[in-house]
This record gives C-alpha cells, structure tokens and sequence, in this order.
C-alpha cells in the first residue's frame, strides 16, 4: 500500500468517526431521551455534549483539537443561556454559529497576504509528509500564480458553503418543530459535507492541490 493509499484509507476513517460521533450518535441519543420523557431541552443538552466530549478526550490523552475546542465552547456557552431562557432552539442555533464564524474568517483572509487555506494545506502537507513538504507548499505559494488563483477559489468556495450551511442551519433551529430539528439539520449537514467534499477532493487533485 503507497503512502497516498494509506492517507487516503486514514482520511476515510477520520470521516467516519466524525460522522457517527458528531451526527448518528447524538442524534440517537436525542430521540432515545425523548421517547423516555425527557425535555427537549434536556435531551438537546445530553446529546449535544456528546461531540464535546471528544475534544475533553483529546485533552486529556495531550493533543490539541482547536475546533472541538470551539465547539465544546460554543455547546456550554449555548447550554447556560439556553437553561436561563428556556429555550432549546438556542442550542440547535449555536451549531450554525461556529461553521458561520470560520466560512466568514476563510472569505475575509482572501483579501490577506496568505490566505486562510494556505495555511490549511501548509500544515497537513507537514504533517503528513514533514516540514519539507510544508515549504514546498509555501514556496508554490510564492513561484506558482496559478496555485494562487486556484488556492483562492478554494478558499472562497469552502467560506460560502460554509456561511450558506451556517444560515440555513439557524432557520432550521427557529423554524422546524423542536423534535424534528435535530434530524433536518443532521440531514442538512452530511448533504451540505458530502456536496462539498465531492467538489473538493477531485478538484485539488486535479490541480495539483492536495498534499
């Protein structure tokens, strides 16, 4: 097996982890609590901090995961106002919040000198294939206009896919019946991830983006 294939076959399994922990099983959870009695805002709160709990785990075992970081963040902060309100529509909202956040940094970092993706590529390309690999990246950055106009295009569709995720996932949580939100937006999410994704891949390989 090359060294592509096995990233690849890792990449895949990331995916799949990140599926079942951050989509099929809080959404388990959630509808279990409720067909035993539980609140909705109960079971929102339970099934919510089933993702956070995997950036606590990575805490703990020493690594660093900054966006479960943030999201851990974004689910107790909503949790405590939604408690004080009473409002369980506040944690569905909350999952728009972080996506929303990171689609409109990605747009704004196009009119940087270093856009938000390079540094994105930059860093896997080192940690799959060490800091050569890094400043190959960087140095194609500087030598490849190209690369730069392709890197851009990257950027600002990965920034609007997802603010557009970050809109529709907020009208989801103020709109739908309460017990049907954690469904549609689970549907909305791995439709939204699975669009982008099909784009994404093939078009980085196709221009020789992928690292």
């Amino acid at each position: 097996m090359t060294a592509a294939t096995q990233s690849q076959a890792a990449l895949k399994r990331q995916l799949v982890v990140q599926l079942v922990i951050d989509v099929i099983l809080p959404l388990a959870v959630f509808y279990l609590l409720r067909q035993t009695g539980a609140s909705i805002l109960l079971a929102s709160v339970v099934s919510g901090a089933i993702p956070g709990a995997r950036a606590v785990l990575s805490l703990l075992r020493g690594r660093i995961d900054v966006v479960g970081l943030v999201m851990l963040s974004l689910f107790v902060v909503g949790a405590a106002v939604a408690y004080l309100e009473g409002d369980p529509r506040i944690i569905f909202a909350k999952d728009g919040w972080l996506t929303g956040m990171l689609g409109l940094w990605i747009i704004a970092s196009l009119w940087m000198r270093r856009p938000f993706m390079l540094h994105l590529g930059r860093m896997i390309a080192t940690v799959k294939k060490g800091d050569g690999a890094g400043e190959i990246w960087e140095q194609r950055w500087h030598d490849e206009p190209r690369f730069r106009r392709d890197l851009r295009l990257v950027s600002c569709v990965v920034g609007v896919v997802l603010v557009l995720d970050a809109i529709v996932r907020v009208v989801i949580a103020y709109t739908v019946p309460l017990d049907a939100v954690p469904l549609v937006t689970n549907i909305q999410y791995v439709v939204m991830l699975a669009g982008l994704l099909g784009w994404f891949f093939p078009y980085t390989a196709r221009h020789g983006m992928r690292a």
